[in-house]
Parts: C-alpha cells; structure tokens; sequence
C-alpha cells in the first residue's frame, strides 16, 4: 500500500509538470497547465519549427508519457532500492532524467534544435 501511495505521487508530479518540462527542453511556448497549458505551443503555427513532443500527437505523447511512469514504476515496485524514501526520491528523479533524454532524443530524430 505504501509502494502505491509513493507510486501515485510520483505520477501526480509528473502528470502536473509533464508540459513544464516540455517547455524547459523545447522553449516551444508551451505553459503551466494552470495557465494557458499548450495554447501558445509553436506546434500551432503554421510555419517554423513544431515541438517533437507535441507534434508526435497523442501517440508520441503517450509513449513519453508512459516511459516516465514506467520508469518510476520499475524503481518503486523493484528490488531496488530498498527503502521508501529512496524509492521515492528515485522516482521523483526518473520523470525529468528520463523526459530529458526523451526530448534529446526526440529534439536530434526530428532535427528540431537544426532548424
């Protein structure tokens, strides 16, 4: 139950951060979900370059998505580590380790910082 309880937070986090990290690695205008969430997404405009993430749609979405709350799954519900609260920080730590390589390997497939 605790494992759950850990889990769910950590999904929570990444589930309420997820687009602030796409706007950190892609400076692509997209916003808070608080706020105007992809609104002012360059994913938008018809000419330029179009954010990786947001233009896979939400296939591509899930796929990062679902990697990030894989991972932090894999290291709370895993052998290791051990204890809670290392699983917990190790989870906390999986959703921007793990979005970050995402989107460098999204950014250099799609040539997005070439453009």
């Amino acid at each position: 139950m605790r494992r759950a309880l850990v889990f769910a937070a950590a999904a929570v986090v990444t589930s309420v951060f997820f687009i602030n990290l796409c706007a950190a690695i892609f400076a692509c205008g997209c916003q808070p979900l608080w706020g105007a969430a992809d609104r002012y997404c360059n994913v938008h405009a018809a000419h330029g370059r179009h954010c990786p993430w947001c233009a896979t749609g939400t296939a591509g979405q899930a796929v990062v998505y679902g990697s990030m709350l894989g991972a932090q799954g894999i290291l709370v519900f895993g052998r290791w580590p051990r204890r809670l609260a290392a699983k917990a920080v190790a989870a906390l730590a999986a959703f921007p380790v793990v979005g970050i390589v995402l989107g460098i390997l999204f950014g250099w497939i799609t040539e997005y910082w070439a453009q």
